[in-house]
């Protein structure tokens, strides 16, 4: 009879739809055993939750030893139709009520426990599957082989990854290579979390050194900054089509050249740019990678923008570009974006992806204690999603 009314309401508070779990909190009491010839009365409280970052469904059940308090004959004796056991438990439910109020717990405070140990728990599971697929470090590759390509890629190239969503100020940043930043003139702390063009390419980026680039160039300012626009829009264009549809990412592999300046040394350069899109294997996460180099001494300031007009030339120039054997990608060992077994590159910026992505749920984890004693310069106000160091220690510790 216990354990019936104790499936109930396991059923009843933590089901609901897949979408929309129940939002109510079920409470029972049973019979348990803990190996011994004494059985003992356990209190069970039930939620279910959605983990707000990941949106995966859990079940809590939490347990406790209250046969002190309801001893194993008196749940027997209740339990029965009539017998009153439906009050016993709406007693004892009030009674766990005013035991957590008393410790400071609120049902707020809990869930934030609860959300963060879900969100370890969820991360963790799925860093030990990626590993688990993994046959080894390096993938199918000798491991020397595998760590010359993480370190050449690593450190002397550029590239970024980011989300895959591209508007008309670029796409979301969410990882920078270290050559990357030299390449930009950049801190990797600039541009973090940021739309790219705003920083990088385009009108966007040159706007405060148009009179400049127009002088060093011999343009009219006007001509300058409408040819400016026209080069922006063209790798826009290149850009949008690598992406494909949210559910269908592009397997094309894109190329364009823009026109971008270095902040600190404030000049200008012709960067090659080559991008594609993927989903990387464990998290589903679909990205964007692009690849950059300083072209200049091949295709200079003045030729690009003499070009970028409609039937100036700029996208033969492009193609003369991109025809050139073997390409950019294609030296580092990238002549398909479809199989990341057979090439050592696709192989590290999967791995770099999942890093990255695991790296930003982890961003996302509230840290116990930071609002008590926040940085110089940092709002004092109370995060909601903070708990207090004590409270937080005294919820996983009870």
């Amino acid at each position: 009879f216990a354990f019936k009314y104790f499936v109930q309401q396991g059923i009843t508070f933590s089901g609901g739809a897949w979408d929309k779990p129940s939002s109510g909190v079920g409470y029972a009491l049973v019979l348990a055993s803990n190996g011994t010839s004494e059985p003992f009365v356990c209190e069970l409280v039930l939620s279910s939750r959605s983990e707000l970052r990941t949106s995966w469904g859990y079940t809590v059940i939490l347990h406790r030893d209250v046969t002190d308090e309801v001893p194993v004959r008196k749940l027997l004796e209740a339990a029965c139709p009539g017998g009153g056991f439906d009050q016993l438990v709406q007693e004892q439910k009030l009674g766990l009520r005013r035991r957590l109020s008393s410790a400071g717990i609120n049902s707020r405070s809990a869930v934030l426990c609860f959300q963060q140990t879900a969100l370890e728990l969820w991360t963790g599971k799925l860093i030990d599957k990626a590993r688990e697929m993994a046959t080894n470090a390096q993938g199918p590759y000798p491991a020397w082989e595998y760590t010359f390509m993480q370190d050449h890629l690593s450190t002397q190239q550029s590239f970024l990854l980011a989300d895959a969503g591209m508007t008309d100020d670029g796409v979301t940043l969410r990882y920078t290579s270290p050559g990357f930043c030299d390449l930009f003139e950049l801190d990797a702390s600039e541009i973090a979390v940021t739309r790219c063009c705003q920083h990088l390419i385009g009108y966007h980026a040159i706007h405060r050194n148009v009179g400049t680039l127009a002088a060093q160039v011999g343009m009219d300012l006007q001509q300058v900054k409408d040819r400016l626009l026209f080069v922006y829009e063209f790798g826009m264009c290149e850009g949008k089509a690598v992406m494909g549809s949210w559910d269908r990412p592009s397997s094309h592999l894109g190329f364009a050249l823009a026109l971008c300046c270095k902040p600190k040394a404030g000049t200008f350069f012709v960067c090659e740019f080559n991008m594609l899109v993927r989903t990387e294997p464990h998290t589903g996460w679909m990205y964007f990678a692009a690849f950059h180099r300083d072209v200049t001494d091949k295709v200079s300031v003045k030729r690009l923008l003499q070009t970028a007009y409609p039937g100036g030339g700029l996208e033969q120039l492009v193609q003369e570009r991109q025809s050139r054997k073997p390409t950019f990608l294609e030296s580092i060992g990238i002549y398909s974006n479809r199989d990341s077994g057979r090439s050592r590159a696709l192989h590290f910026l999967d791995e770099r992806a999942f890093d990255t992505w695991t790296g930003m749920v982890k961003d996302a984890l509230w840290t116990p204690g930071l609002d008590l004693h926040p940085a110089p310069g940092i709002s004092r106000s109370m995060n909601p999603d903070r708990l207090p160091h004590w409270a937080h220690a005294l919820i996983q510790g009870g």
